[in-house]
């Protein structure tokens, strides 16, 4: 008789194992490699026999002539082991309850019997190999007796095991009288029944950071027993050495790498006697860097940026450098620094395509040291003819000879602007044409100077679009219009950047005019001041019919008053214009040196105003004089959900509402003044259900009047 490993002998020897058609299908195909369960069948109830041979629950049987027991529910941990070509508790559990309907069972029963893949059972029918048949052989005698025809249909027809036979003689050898031994060769250990085992065997180790394996002999040495760690290239593993005893065979080591995302390797582990251990590793990103976005996409002729910050702080300063895969490819800056106060600060990074890049899948690599690699995947897509670029630097790169591309921007962001000028009226034929164009501001903290007596005016669209804005590093550009005025027509919109007007005499006068309802402004801080007196502003001024949006724009105007009284005015809205004021600022700011301070109207609306989420600050740089925050003049107009700081003045008006705006709302805004002002103005044209919910705080000449 033989008792043999049963994974070794299905790895070798059976062709194959079935329980399929009725049974829907354990399959196992054994060749040389291990076998694979397909399918377990849901049940196989209905093919046991209604009523089975008594079988007493310990079932004797001979291995090598020594009585040996098992009971039906062993004999059925066995077949289950075998058939499923697992060890798992859990699993056995489920197919000897559920499928083979031989329990029940608990995972004692099955712990108790060590590893169910290598039970000493003998070789029952006699083919020199002890494998999956001969462990269906002892479940079918447990089920159904000693009788080999009994035996014989149970495995090939309840079983589906097929090509597989036992004599009378032979079950009679081992379950009714002492067998003689045969002596069949012991086969020689498999690598893997004395391999050293490890845990897990697969790591996905983030670059920068380490992770434990846990390694162990298999049983219990006769001697010391010295293991060596050796990991690969990029690798790290301590400690190199475990010492193990009879008493102590099991280990931890700790594995880590900072290299870069995408490297793979093993940490390989080796004892005489044993067959190795093997942990492969793969390196992902470093969990250390906070990276936004994960991933970009450029154009050939364009930049973007992302941000990146420690995921905590360090103990002494750490420096990433920043490198790019390809000289397609510019990073700026390529180092960043970071320290335990401003180690959580988004650090802006831009990646600009260089000339003639070309189309394809490159990347960005951030290399923090010990705190590990990240690597950011960029895709340069194709040349786009919707995207341009300004690079107002001085002595930069910029120069309004060249095409406007990221890597050979324009020099002058008026020029761009303006409809007299060849660069100006490029990127309105690209836009004229239906497109969407963007023109993006590059560089950090400049300022671009339009000439004296030049007032710009953009093209007037027909169609599409054209958007100027600051990126990565939005309102550190100044676009100063000196006395000049700036008109932005059908389709011309400017976002993320600052805009300074200095009016020098005139009343009246207005520094930016938005003229149709597909132009204007959005996140940009205007600012308008006076070098004399007898000389008022008009900041922002909104024409064209429609409905116009002024989303997070701060306005700061000059509090200087014109020849005949007349005062500056912060943000006006013409009659046919209904306008949203979305978030944002407006206040006063004090009249340049030598000018007398006056009284100003914060917002003037002549047409429907809608606004929501604003600040006004009636009372910035001392302004104590007598004015007005907003002018309600249209029915239907409404304020909600803002604030309005009321100047120090008895006659200062929060909100005014006039006849004409009849029908309008204030509701849920907080008044604040202290000790003068008026909070609303003109409660008598307003409903009472239109005045509610307000909260004033402070002392005020009278809240509502």
């Amino acid at each position: 008789m033989s008792n043999r490993n049963l994974k070794h002998s299905l790895r070798s020897t059976l062709a194959s194992l079935a329980l399929a058609s009725s049974l829907t299908g354990v399959v196992a195909a054994c060749s040389a490699d291990t076998p694979t369960v397909t399918q377990v069948p849901s049940t196989i109830s209905a093919q046991v026999p209604e009523t089975a041979a008594p079988v007493a629950e310990g079932l004797s049987f001979y291995y090598d002539g020594v009585k040996t027991s098992v009971s039906s529910k062993d004999a059925a941990v066995l077949f289950a082991a075998c058939s499923l070509n697992t060890g798992d508790a859990a699993k056995i559990v489920s197919f000897v309850n559920n499928t083979l309907k031989a329990g029940p069972i608990t995972p004692s029963d099955v712990t108790g019997l060590g590893d169910p893949l290598q039970p000493a059972i003998s070789d029952f029918n006699g083919n020199g190999v002890v494998n999956c048949e001969d462990a269906a052989i002892l479940f079918a005698v447990s089920t159904v007796g000693v009788d080999a025809t009994k035996v014989n249909n149970f495995v090939s027809s309840t079983l589906k095991i097929s090509g597989v036979s036992v004599t009378q003689t032979q079950l009679d050898t081992f379950f009714k009288t002492p067998a003689t031994p045969t002596p069949t060769p012991t086969p020689t250990p498999t690598p893997t029944s004395n391999a050293l085992k490890v845990t897990p065997d697969d790591l996905k180790l983030p670059s920068g950071s380490s992770q434990s394996v846990t390694v162990s002999l298999p049983s219990a040495p006769p001697g010391n027993v010295t293991v060596t760690v050796t990991p690969s290239s990029g690798i790290t593993a301590t400690p190199t050495t475990l010492p193990f005893t009879p008493t102590v065979f099991s280990g931890t080591v700790t594995v880590s790498s900072t290299a870069t995302p995408g490297t793979t390797g093993t940490v390989k582990f080796s004892a005489p006697g044993y067959a190795d251990g093997v942990v492969n590793v793969t390196v992902d990103q470093s969990t250390n860097l906070v990276v936004d976005p994960a991933s970009l996409e450029i154009p050939a002729n364009g930049a973007k940026s992302f941000t990146v910050k420690l995921a905590n702080a360090p103990t002494a300063p750490v420096t990433v450098t920043v490198t790019t895969s390809t000289p397609d490819l510019t990073a700026t800056p390529a180092s960043l620094t970071f320290t335990s106060t401003n180690f959580n600060f988004d650090r802006t990074v831009l990646v600009r395509a260089e000339l003639g890049a070309a189309p394809g899948a490159q990347s960005v690599l951030l290399d923090a040291g010990p705190l590990g690699q990240f690597k950011l995947p960029v895709t340069i897509t194709p040349f786009s003819r919707t995207t341009f670029f300004v690079d107002p630097t001085p002595g930069g790169a910029g120069n309004d000879d060249f095409p406007g591309t990221a890597a050979q921007p324009w020099r002058t962001v008026w020029k761009v602007l303006d409809s007299g000028q060849s660069i100006a009226s490029r990127v309105a034929e690209v836009a004229g044409a239906g497109n969407n164009v963007v023109v993006t501001i590059l560089g950090g903290a400049n300022t671009d100077n339009v000439p004296t007596s030049t007032n710009i005016s953009t093209p007037t669209l027909l169609a599409g679009s054209v958007t100027v804005l600051q990126a990565p590093f939005p309102k550190t550009f100044t676009l100063n219009m000196g006395g000049n005025k700036l008109t932005l027509n059908k389709g011309y919109k400017l976002q993320d950047i600052n805009i300074t007007s200095t009016v020098s005499a005139g009343s009246g006068e207005t520094a930016v005019l938005i003229t149709h309802p597909t132009a204007g402004l959005a996140s940009v801080d205007v600012k308008c001041s006076v070098t004399a007196n007898n000389t008022a502003v008009k900041c922002v001024q909104v024409q064209g019919a429609g409905s116009h949006i002024l989303r997070d724009v701060r306005v700061d105007v000059a509090d200087a008053i014109g020849t005949s009284g007349t005062p500056s005015i912060g943000i006006l809205n013409d009659p046919n214009v209904n306008l949203s004021i979305i978030g944002g600022r407006v206040r006063p700011i004090a009249a340049g040196s030598g000018v007398t301070r006056g009284a100003v109207t914060l917002i003037d609306s002549q047409g429907v105003l809608t606004v929501t989420g604003l600040t006004v600050d009636m009372t910035n740089e001392g302004h104590s004089q007598d004015s007005t925050g907003i002018l309600l003049n249209a029915p239907g107009s409404s304020v909600t959900g803002s604030t309005i700081k009321v100047s120090y003045s008895a006659n200062a008006r929060g909100i005014k509402v006039l006849d004409g705006a009849r029908k309008s709302t204030v509701e849920g805004n907080t008044f604040t003044a202290s000790g003068k002002g008026i909070g609303v103005d003109g409660d008598n044209n307003l409903f009472s259900s239109a005045l509610r919910n307000n909260n004033f705080e402070g002392s005020f000449t009278r809240e509502v009047q």
